[in-house]
This record gives structure tokens, C-alpha cells and sequence, in this order.
């Protein structure tokens, strides 16, 4: 398998996000050594949001399907990869711009996606599995803050129009609540990561 890491991680190698991701991806290519991990680093690539103008320039590139366009390297990177693994932190309800700039880049019309004759979205990329792992300081996967939480379902949503529909989600929550063992904590969701690294050609 071709993977395709998308790391989010902003902090580079202080972040905690970060670990979690490379347990999976160390896990993974031991024990399958013929998969190839490309990485999309949102720290080096500094991607820029659409604005009008640069939203014009796209379309137009868009409506020659001019796939070879600089504007289209993220997401014919993202289209031909049979595997998807995403790491960022929880921010504000969701996860740091850098990757929401990146899911605007590699939504295009044509090329990722497109729309049936019923108007219905179609996905067009080559993965059937997502990965994403996260981290949070707070509590978020019970009580009343589950309905501030809308990182993974931005992602399942974004994710299922591409033609990706499952999405595993690997999360270690509670690292900034005074007295946590945050060292325990993250070595839980380690162990879960490599547990999905076993099962994820499955």
C-alpha cells in the first residue's frame, strides 16, 4: 500500500499528536515493508487559503482539468494514495487552520470528486480508509462537551464526498487536566494506534 500521512502537527517534533501517529506508522512498515509512506507536512508546505482572486485562477484550471496545475499537487497526492493517515490537535471545536487549508486544496471538482447526474457527490480517490489521530487537553467524549467536538465528524463528512468512507479515529483526551499522567495516557492511545496498525490491510 502507497500511504499518505498528512501530519497536521504544527509543533513538529514537541508535538504530542505526532507520536501518536508515528507509533502507527512505525508499527505499520514493520510489519509490512513493501508499504511506502509519503508525507504531506503542513509545516513545510504553507499552503494559503482560496481568496477570490486565487479562487478564479483555480477554477479555470478547474474547468481545463488542468490536474498537472500547481494548485492540484495536494490533491492528486491525496487522489492516488491507497491510504490515508491524518494528525493534528483539537483547536477551537475542530483542528489548526493549516489543516483546513489543506482540505480546501485538495477538494476539487473533477479530479477528487465529482457530481452525478443527481447531484449527488461522487468520490474519485483511490483510498477506502482514513486514519485520524488527535489530542486534547480537555474531556470531550462524554458529557455535555461531545457537542463541541467537530473534528472527526469534519473530517468523516469531508472525507466520505472523496470516496473514503471509514474513518478510525485515535485520540488521547484529558492531557492538560491538572494531575493528569499524561505519559499513560498517551501510551494508551499508542497501544490502540499499533493495535490498528495489525488489522489496517484488513
Amino acid at each position: 500500500m502507497h500511504i499518505l500521512f498528512v501530519d497536521g502537527c504544527i509543533r513538529g517534533a514537541q508535538s504530542r499528536t505526532r507520536t501518536l501517529a508515528q507509533a502507527f506508522l512505525d508499527e505499520l512498515t514493520a510489519l509490512y515493508p513493501s508499504d511506502t509512506v509519503e508525507t504531506a507536512d503542513l509545516n513545510t508546505l504553507r499552503l494559503v487559503p482560496l481568496f477570490g482572486d486565487t479562487l478564479a485562477e483555480r477554477d479555470a484550471a478547474v474547468a481545463r482539468q488542468d490536474w498537472d496545475n500547481p494548485w492540484f499537487t495536494q490533491a492528486v497526492q491525496f487522489q492516488r494514495a491507497d491510504g490515508i493517515v491524518l494528525a493534528a490537535p483539537f483547536w477551537e471545536g475542530t483542528f489548526p487552520a493549516a489543516l483546513h487549508t489543506y482540505i480546501e486544496h485538495i477538494c476539487a471538482a473533477g479530479l477528487t470528486f465529482r457530481y452525478g447526474k443527481d447531484g449527488a457527490q461522487i468520490g474519485l480517490c483511490r483510498a477506502k480508509r482514513a486514519i485520524f489521530f488527535g489530542t486534547k487537553g480537555g474531556i470531550y467524549s462524554q458529557g455535555a462537551a461531545q457537542e463541541d467536538d467537530f473534528a472527526a465528524r469534519f473530517l468523516r463528512t469531508n472525507l466520505r464526498m472523496l470516496g473514503i468512507p471509514r474513518l478510525d479515529v485515535i485520540e488521547a483526551e484529558g492531557l492538560d487536566i491538572d494531575g493528569a499522567d499524561v505519559e499513560a495516557l498517551l501510551d494508551d492511545a499508542k497501544r490502540q494506534a499499533r493495535a490498528l496498525a495489525r488489522q489496517f490491510h484488513e
